[in-house]
């Protein structure tokens, strides 16, 4: 009787560890928000918001989805993944008074300071997040708006529904806009605020 009580604490034992093995915990990592990088207004060039691991754990870029949500009046919601690529509806076509993603920019997130070549921004080493690297999350657009002091960025995500994207909206680098930084294997929020930055 005590010979199998023992094998079945035993089996129940590797059961629970290999469970254990195969989840997922969030990084404990602290990503403040920096500020947005605006491009050359009425060219083309790289834009979007940045953040910093300011200490922890390292970040896997392919692991972040940046949700988006303005708190004005009739205010937009988008969320963006790893996995979105840049709209082909803006990407590389100059409009005047406005910044768009130059088309060099295949990718929507890659970590400040890698070359910016599609095969080195997005390979597993250069998605690593260390503690005091920054990254840039890709926007299709930087532009203004008469009513406002501030600038705006658009993220569009087709998946593959150009025209009627899945997700997309407009949002104002103000205090106006939060937003939430969230481990996709998780569903935790890592970082979270309003993009009250820098322009860099």
């Amino acid at each position: 009787m005590v010979v199998v009580t023992i094998i079945i604490a035993a089996t129940v034992s590797t059961f629970s560890t290999g469970f254990v093995s195969d989840t997922h915990a969030a990084p404990g990592t602290q990503v403040a928000y920096v500020g947005v990088l605006t491009g050359p207004i009425g060219d083309l060039g790289e834009i979007g918001l940045v953040f910093e691991n300011m200490g922890g754990e390292t970040l896997l870029l392919s692991d972040l989805e940046l949700n988006l949500k303005s708190t004005l009046s009739g205010g937009d919601e988008a969320s963006i993944a790893y996995t979105d690529a840049p709209s082909s509806t803006y990407r590389g076509t100059p409009v005047p008074g406005e910044t768009r993603l130059s088309s060099a920019f295949t990718y929507r997130m890659k970590k400040i300071g890698v070359a910016d070549a599609e095969k080195t921004a997005t390979n597993v080493a250069n998605s690593q997040i260390k503690a005091g690297d920054r990254f840039v999350i890709h926007a299709d657009r930087y532009f203004s708006k008469d009513e406002s002091k501030y600038g705006w960025v658009m993220y569009v995500a087709d998946r593959g529904m150009t025209g009627a994207p899945y997700s997309s909206g407009e949002f104002e680098v103000s205090s106006k806009t939060t937003y939430a930084l969230v481990d996709k294997n998780t569903g935790t929020v890592i970082s979270s605020g309003t993009l009250v930055g820098s322009v860099l």
